[in-house]
């Protein structure tokens, strides 16, 4: 037994034996059960080598490799929006989308206005898009309104080469199409163009959502694309060959229509590639409310397709040794990785050390590397934001990043295992801009 601490004075310091009597890990015996003690080892491990797969793939974003030489506009896109109630936004959208520097009569404006009742359909149809009506109570949300725009314009007499996917919120880039062009004409069959915020500077949550996703385009989704690997689509600025919807169908119903669809494509082999310089905008949610709703759907949806596809795809990464394959069987896990690794932090507060003597954790928890890494992690916003030169008037909030970052530790845990709705439901967007807005915005002298 080790010798009792000398009793201290009321006015002295804490001895550091009550500090660790009373905020320590309390004692487990008898000792735990082998097979536990190597279940955890075996989290750990996991734990670890993903950890270490996140931070080797944002090295390959510090350099960008992009369709450079644009050709002469040759394909015909059918740009479809599914839509639902959004009156409020969409005129902007469809007056952006026809000042793109694209020929007018290679690309249609589609809305397919889903169970409205609102003006959407008269709003689209005075802007000047195609409004395809859709009424069904049951199957509701962004997949279902999709597969039916698809089916619907097949059906008809034009000739597409390629659909473009944008959000009712949308405003985009003048060369987007020009950027789609280049690669449908190279044999690209899915393509994702770059994400950003069109509303960073609203509020703190619509700044630190915009971080965020600043962050994942250039040291995710670009890096995986230098790499050689595949991208995943995010449901607006997507590009999708009409062959391969006529070949598979889009049949992507999930919370995540767009991670499924990937999926789908890519157990066919066929990847996503990341356009960095094909760039929408969407409306960032302004409240942590809104944004806590939205990204419990998200994770809800992207469980729902791990488990339709993890298993396959890592799987056959391993006996078709395809990195393609491991690297999306990878991205499936992430929602899982947080859960792992709170598991692994509570038990390292209950479990003493000495009774995972050897674990890795354990040495790694005994060096600064976790503390270098959540340096990293915290600086990227700043670096993406200068590379990608995004509007630095958002920054002022970089302090809170870390706050949005880390409510995804819960968001996991109220996504897998909370109750899930039984339809998908609707993010209200009320941020009407017009084009010119946003680039004030950003600076003209950046467009």
């Amino acid at each position: 037994m080790p010798s009792a601490a000398p009793a201290a004075s009321l006015h002295g310091p804490v001895p550091a034996a009550w500090v660790a009597m009373v905020m320590g890990p309390p004692r487990l015996y008898p000792p735990l059960p082998w097979v536990l003690i190597g279940a955890l080892q075996t989290l750990e491990w996991v734990f670890v080598l993903y950890t270490l797969y996140t931070i080797c793939i944002p090295v390959a974003g510090l350099w960008t490799r992009q369709i450079t030489h644009w050709v002469a506009p040759r394909s015909r896109f059918a740009i479809v929006v599914p839509a639902h109630n959004e009156a409020r936004v969409i005129e902007m959208l469809i007056r952006s989308c026809r000042a793109m520097n694209y020929p007018a009569d290679l690309c249609d404006i589609y809305v397919v206005a889903d169970n409205c009742t609102d003006a959407t359909a008269d709003v689209a149809a005075a802007a000047g898009a195609l409004v395809i009506a859709r009424e069904n109570a049951e199957e509701r949300g962004k997949g279902y309104a999709l597969d039916y725009g698809f089916r619907m314009i097949l059906a008809g007499r034009r000739h597409y080469d390629a659909f473009v996917v944008f959000d009712a919120d949308n405003l985009v880039h003048p060369d987007f199409l020009n950027v789609m062009n280049a690669h449908i004409c190279r044999g690209d069959r899915v393509i994702q163009g770059r994400m950003d915020a069109k509303n960073p500077t609203d509020t703190w949550i619509s700044s630190t959502f915009a971080m965020s996703v600043w962050v994942s385009n250039r040291f995710w989704f670009l890096a995986k694309y230098n790499l050689g690997l595949s991208s995943v689509l995010g449901g607006t600025g997507m590009c999708i060959g009409t062959d391969l919807i006529r070949e598979i169908g889009w049949g992507a119903h999930s919370f995540t229509e767009d991670l499924e669809f990937t999926m789908k494509a890519l157990a066919r082999g066929i990847k996503t590639v990341w356009a960095h310089n094909a760039i929408c905008y969407d409306e960032k949610v302004q409240t942590f409310a809104a944004s806590w709703k939205q990204r419990k759907r998200w994770v809800q949806g992207q469980t729902t397709v791990a488990r339709g596809y993890i298993g396959s795809m890592f799987w056959r990464g391993l006996v078709e040794a395809n990195p393609v394959l491991l690297d999306a069987a990878f991205q499936l896990f992430t929602p899982f990785y947080l859960i792992v690794g709170t598991v692994l932090m509570v038990c390292g507060f209950l479990v003493p050390g000495e009774f995972l003597t050897g674990a890795l954790l354990h040495r790694l928890d005994s060096s600064d590397f976790w503390v270098l890494l959540a340096f990293v992690e915290y600086s990227m916003p700043l670096v993406a934001a200068l590379i990608d030169r995004v509007p630095l008037r958002a920054l002022v909030y970089l302090p809170l990043y870390p706050v949005f970052v880390n409510s995804w530790l819960p968001l996991a845990w109220a996504g897998i295992f909370g109750p899930r709705p039984r339809h998908w439901t609707h993010t209200e967007h009320t941020r009407a801009m017009a084009y010119s807005d946003l680039l004030a915005l950003h600076g003209a002298e950046r467009r």
